[in-house]
């Protein structure tokens, strides 16, 4: 496992769940979501709703376009939709 933290380009489905991710000149497939997870943004002032932007965590199985399994770790910025790959085990 290692840690990245570097931007990936996302396909998603209709659903908004990621289909395909493109990293380091490789493309890999989403063959299922393990799980989601979204942090809470900082609370505003008085402690109140939440102003920043919460940003979504992604666990999925993936496989490379040459067939080699692995789990990711991808995240989403709901507010820019830009999306980072944090970590992956091969």
């Amino acid at each position: 496992m290692s840690l990245y933290n570097e931007r990936i380009d996302v396909r998603s489905t209709n659903g908004g769940h990621p289909a395909f991710f493109a990293w380091r000149g490789g493309t890999y497939r989403v063959r299922r979501v393990i799980g989601t997870w979204t942090s809470p943004g900082d609370p505003g002032p008085g402690g109140g709703h939440a102003t920043a932007t919460d940003v979504q965590l992604i666990r999925v199985a993936a496989e490379s376009d040459r067939g080699e399994p692995s789990v990711a770790d991808i995240t989403r910025d709901p507010a820019t939709d830009d999306w980072t790959l944090r970590r992956i085990w091969d």
